[in-house]
């Protein structure tokens, strides 16, 4: 079974999603590993089968994908008491089409899903739970795609710089003109406009 201490940051992270009381906690902890990181390690590359679900209990993810000419495009950055999921491999049981790097030592606690999902077929407070956590990452997703299909560059910025505070020093500026969708230089003149 995983340490307190990491019982304690699950708990917290549902709390989130007003999930209630979840009985069956000891057998959803026993559900967890923890893996350990190092900065530019992977959890997940494409075509990898993955089947398990992640809770950063520290450390820094991002999720991006390939171009066929080799070039990274940032999709999303996961950091401390998140969970994520790659659901769409997951659900339909298909190599991944995106990779998971870690950009800083990370810890992450790590369960495979449809254990998890097993757990709401014994008790409906996990199923919602489950219910909870893919629309969250569905809404995270959807907004992700709106930002970019509607906002400039200076909007996408000032919104990522709004939602994501914490991210502005922890990330190079690289990665973050590449969630963009911008030039790093693009996003040094937009860096000295606002400033």
């Amino acid at each position: 079974m995983i340490e307190t201490k990491y019982q304690e940051q699950l708990t917290s992270a549902l709390a989130k999603f007003n999930t209630g009381a979840l009985p069956l906690w000891n057998e959803f902890i026993s559900l967890f590993k923890v893996v350990d990181l190092k900065a530019e390690d992977y959890w997940v590359r494409s075509e990898d089968l993955c089947e398990h679900m992640a809770f950063i209990s520290k450390g820094l993810l991002r999720l991006f994908y390939d171009s066929p000419e080799g070039h990274e495009y940032n999709q999303g950055f996961y950091s401390e008491n998140m969970l994520l999921a790659p659901l769409d491999a997951i659900l339909k049981n298909r190599p991944s089409q995106y990779q998971i790097q870690a950009l800083e030592d990370t810890f992450l606690l790590v369960a495979d899903y449809q254990a998890f999902h097993m757990l709401g077929e014994k008790e409906p407070a996990w199923r919602n739970a489950e219910l909870q956590l893919t629309q969250w990452l569905f809404m995270g997703n959807a907004r992700r795609q709106a930002e970019l299909l509607v906002g400039d560059a200076d909007q996408r910025y000032r919104w990522f710089c709004k939602q994501h505070p914490e991210l502005i020093q922890r990330l190079p500026q690289y990665h973050i003109a590449s969630y963009l969708g911008i030039s790093p230089v693009s996003l040094s003149r937009l860096r000295k406009q606002i400033q």
